[in-house]
């Protein structure tokens, strides 16, 4: 699996057009950000094949993910609920109206603040979901079946530094 990918053809282009540019850092960056693409995409085509399974994309995927995780009752306020997302929080609200309307989540005023609402798992999607898991997870390990464990623990450490640093910068 070694060979030049298509970052290191651009690298090799930018060095033999501005010799004296460091686009080391771009090395970096175009590939976290190839695979953020290869991985949603192939995460979206799993989720679009799965039999039983109405959430068919990601962002909706990880809102379900981000309740059932914090487990009984399932529930976040919004704002909550978009601090715990993997994903861009971006669209939320469609999400939310979309995941209420296949029967995935329910949303009640708060008892706490009338002015906000409690998102929640239903029982069916707590169980749906627990029925995928297991799976997904398998799948996610097949993504990275290219590093062994030791590798997928270094890089996770690695890229530790860098989130906590440019999420509290920007």
């Amino acid at each position: 699996m070694s060979g030049a990918d298509a970052i290191d053809v651009a690298a090799e282009q930018w060095a033999a057009a501005c010799p004296r540019l460091d686009v080391a850092p771009g090395d970096v960056l175009a590939r976290i950000q190839r695979l953020a693409q290869l991985i949603e995409e192939a995460q979206n085509r799993r989720l679009r094949r799965r039999t039983g399974m109405v959430v068919n994309n990601l962002g909706d995927f990880d809102v379900l993910r981000a309740l059932r995780r914090v487990g009984p009752p399932y529930a976040l306020t919004p704002t909550r609920l978009r601090q715990a997302m993997l994903v861009s929080g971006a669209g939320l609200s469609g999400r939310l109206n979309r995941l209420q309307k296949e029967g995935w989540i329910t949303r009640e005023t708060s008892p706490d603040d009338g002015r906000s609402s409690i998102v929640r798992l239903t029982p069916e999607g707590v169980a749906d979901l627990d029925r995928d898991l297991e799976d997904h997870y398998a799948f996610e390990s097949d993504l990275l079946r290219a590093l062994d464990l030791d590798r997928r623990r270094r890089l996770a450490g690695d890229l530790r530094p860098l989130i906590l640093d440019l999420e509290e910068r920007l």
